[in-house]
């Protein structure tokens, strides 16, 4: 059975393309080559590693969707430390209740409106040693930016050429790889916790379902916290595809005509919503389009 690491070493080697990834960037989608993304990685989990970061070890992310998600959680993997989303919409009580009962040591923020909820917990969270902030300007002195961490990597790679791969390829199957907690609607959110061969098993699956291919460009809004958008996410990078992220939720019907992508999962409510917001216009359209409406769709 394979490992993340394994995934990440492969695609990278296997899939060398100008736009693994794209995100909006001043109002247009901008691409992140395979080379780049492999930089990033690297760079991230050495300098994870100069921070004391390393096997079993706990990592936070609170963010959106965004590259810098994917690239922090296989930096994680990668060194064989576990990753804990925490969703974005949580109170803070509840992100606190997350990173203390999860003993994590380091925690992730896209921004400084999330940081704002970690900064107001602090006294309160007495393992976690390093807050990283993905913006590249730091919000406070004891802040780090991704930058930041990712220049001590550099110098690190530098130093001890080959360390990355090592640390990576001793990353074992059946090594945790994510703590993912409950919503917490029926009490206290309780940690599922699963595997490298619990993500690879489910991987492969689905590969073996739907053709996957680099050729495909997919689009990604479903929150990379819950593991239905994370799995698919690790077979788009084991199969090469292209990632486009959504700007958010209500963006995606914009970033679909954009990106105009060939794959994109999702769950039935976003289908639901679609579905009636197209019948309301329809249903309050004149008669002839009504009627040229259905009869586009008995013919489709």
């Amino acid at each position: 059975m394979m490992t993340l690491p394994e995934i990440f070493l492969n695609t990278v080697r296997s899939y060398p393309k100008p736009d693994l990834m794209k995100v909006k960037r001043n109002d247009v989608y901008a691409d992140i080559s395979t080379a780049e993304f492999e930089t990033a990685v690297r760079r991230l989990a050495l300098g994870l590693k100069d921070l004391g970061h390393g096997r079993g070890a706990k990592l936070i992310i609170l963010s959106e969707n965004r590259p810098e998600w994917t690239i922090s959680d296989f930096a994680n993997l990668c060194l064989g430390g576990v990753t804990v989303p925490i969703y974005t919409t949580l109170t803070g009580d509840q992100v606190k209740y997350i990173i203390n009962d999860s003993d994590a040591e380091i925690v992730l923020v896209s921004n400084l409106f999330q940081y704002q909820k970690i900064a107001a917990l602090r006294p309160d969270l007495p393992r976690v040693k390093h807050v990283v902030i993905f913006q590249p300007t730091a919000p406070a002195p004891d802040v780090l930016t991704l930058a930041d961490v990712q220049e001590r990597g550099a110098a690190l790679e530098t130093a001890r050429p080959g360390l990355f791969e090592e640390i990576a390829r001793g990353v074992r199957p059946d090594d945790e790889a994510s703590i993912i907690y409950t919503s917490g609607t029926t009490g206290v959110p309780k940690g599922v916790v699963l595997t490298h061969a619990n993500f690879a098993g489910n991987i492969v699956s689905v590969s073996n379902i739907i053709e996957f291919s680099a050729s495909d460009t997919v689009l990604s809004f479903l929150p990379l916290s819950h593991v239905l958008e994370r799995m698919v996410t690790f077979t788009y990078v084991y199969k090469g595809c292209s990632i486009a992220y959504a700007e958010n939720a209500e963006t995606v019907a914009h970033n679909l005509l954009e990106i105009k992508p060939q794959i994109m999962v999702s769950v039935p409510r976003v289908f639901e919503k679609i579905y009636s917001r197209v019948m309301d216009t329809v249903l309050s359209s004149s008669g002839l389009k009504r009627k040229i409406f259905f009869w586009g769709v008995d013919t489709a």
